[in-house]
């Protein structure tokens, strides 16, 4: 109790020292509580605090991946470039890898772990964003030998002075076969060969791409060529297309690689002496006569075959005959293949070509026989008896005359046997037309000329259809119906044959 007075009611300055005494003896008792070695302040083992040995690069644009060195980086929870929170990825506990991140202006790095901190003697400095890439050659399409060189040409959206650029081949897929690096040399125009080390196929594109230096390469700018290519084998010498593009319509070829021939039909009259052809080949180049040959480009007089000698990569050759064939468009009642033009396919006929004419050519005039009188559709064996398997469309008229001359046998004492046999302009694939080509000569018969069709006479026609075993159909070519009559019967014949 006399204690307590004494502090209660003492002077300031007693108490005062009385206090400095007794966080002595706290601060003594704590310094002889610890283990021999350790500070004497609460806080983190200092062993254990992160360490920035050094860090590469020390530049490159946002994206770069830089990694430092140290130790104490495991479980770090926040690294900075500068002031710039950066991604990062701790691989070990000496080495991590962040990446610059955007609006980063440099500065030095810091990492920060439990433990605590640690920042980098030196600074990271931000350069510019990656160039902008332009590859200006290879252009356009072209075939090259496997394993052969062409020349890259490329240009930068300013000149580059760090890093360095991968010339590649790009293949249809997406997939990026990089080939020789090409280092930046402080310039923006640049050119260097590379080796088209892949396989045979079309599609391929040149691709170049450019990284800044350091030890983990990221490709940070791309471009491709414009167009594509195909790789070849190096024996490759074909004519893989041909046409006359500049024509209207355009005039696509027929490779013939067999025979090693190339065909054209162009269907309108025009000057053959001087066409420019546009192809494809597989080869090193094309020429003709020693002249070399460049596709949409080089003309030649092809009024007469002409030959397109390809040579291979490897120097072995193929020729190929080229020939063009004018067909100018029939019209109906042109003289044409030993008679007249009678009828022109449309796009709803059988056998129908938007780009080669095919159509009817009937004889200049009736076959008909026995004084005019006409014929029977049958000899008498088979005037009841079923030719089976005849029909009415167009296109079918050449097959129903050839059963029906099977059946009968050869002569022209009936009318698909009379029709078979003529013989007008030197052919012999003359035929009784059938039903819907009879109607179409019958439509047309004005312009073809020579039908009977008075009033009085005897104006119907055979066709090579069958109505049924007794009957077959044929043509009024006074009212215009279709009819049938008896196989006995006698009707006029006029022969036709295709184009």
């Amino acid at each position: 109790m006399k204690q307590s007075a004494m502090l209660t009611d003492g002077p300031a300055t007693r108490r005062g020292a009385f206090r400095l005494f007794a966080l002595a003896l706290t601060l003594l008792a704590l310094a002889l509580a610890l283990p021999v070695g350790a500070a004497a302040s609460p806080g983190a083992d200092v062993a254990d605090a992160p360490t920035i040995a050094s860090f590469t690069p020390d530049e490159g644009p946002v994206g770069t991946l830089v990694v430092l060195m140290g130790s104490g980086f495991t479980g770090a929870r926040r690294v900075t470039l500068g002031r710039a929170e950066a991604g990062f990825t701790v691989y070990s506990d000496d080495s991590i890898v962040l990446t610059v991140p955007a609006g980063a202006l440099g500065g030095p790095i810091s990492v920060t772990t439990p433990d605590g901190s640690a920042v980098s003697a030196g600074s990271f400095t931000v350069t510019l964003p990656p160039p902008v890439i332009t590859v200006l050659s290879p252009t356009g399409t072209g075939s090259y030998a496997q394993g052969s060189s062409l020349t890259v040409i490329w240009t930068t959206s300013s000149a580059v002075y760090d890093g360095e650029f991968a010339l590649g081949v790009r293949s249809p897929d997406g997939t990026w076969n990089p080939g020789n690096l090409v280092p930046a040399s402080g310039a923006a125009s640049y050119g260097a060969g590379l080796t088209l080390d892949v396989p045979p196929g079309s599609g391929y594109k040149v691709m170049v791409a450019w990284a800044p230096r350091g030890f983990f390469t990221r490709w940070s700018a791309y471009a491709t060529s414009s167009g594509s290519f195909a790789v070849y084998a190096g024996n490759a010498k074909a004519i893989t297309a041909f046409g006359f593009q500049t024509l209207t319509p355009p005039v696509t070829g027929v490779v013939d690689e067999a025979a090693h021939t190339i065909a054209l039909t162009v269907t309108r009259p025009i000057d053959l002496h001087a066409l420019v052809a546009t192809f494809t080949t597989s080869g090193a180049s094309v020429a003709v006569g020693g002249t070399p040959q460049v596709s949409g480009v080089t003309a030649n007089d092809f009024s007469s075959p002409v030959t397109y000698k390809v040579t291979a990569f490897d120097g072995s050759t193929q020729n190929y005959t080229v020939t063009v064939t004018v067909i100018v468009p029939l019209a109906i009642g042109d003289a044409y293949g030993g008679g007249v033009v009678a009828y022109i396919l449309q796009s709803r006929d059988p056998g129908y070509r938007a780009t080669v004419q095919h159509g009817l050519i009937a004889a200049t005039a009736d076959q008909t026989s026995y004084e005019g009188r006409g014929v029977q559709w049958a000899t008498k064996p088979y005037w009841d008896i079923s030719v089976p398997g005849t029909s009415t469309a167009i296109g079918s008229g050449s097959a129903n005359t050839t059963k029906i001359v099977a059946q009968n046998g050869a002569g022209s004492t009936y009318a698909a046997g009379l029709a078979r046999a003529y013989n007008g302009g030197g052919y012999s694939d003359w035929y009784l037309p059938s039903t819907d080509e009879l109607f179409k000569l019958y439509l047309n018969r004005a312009a073809i000329g020579g039908f009977v069709s008075a009033w009085g006479s005897d104006y119907y026609y055979w066709s090579s259809s069958e109505l049924y075993a007794g009957h077959a159909w044929a043509q009024d070519f006074y009212h215009g119906n279709p009819c049938y009559n008896d196989k006995k019967g006698t009707n006029r014949v006029r022969a036709v044959r295709a184009f």
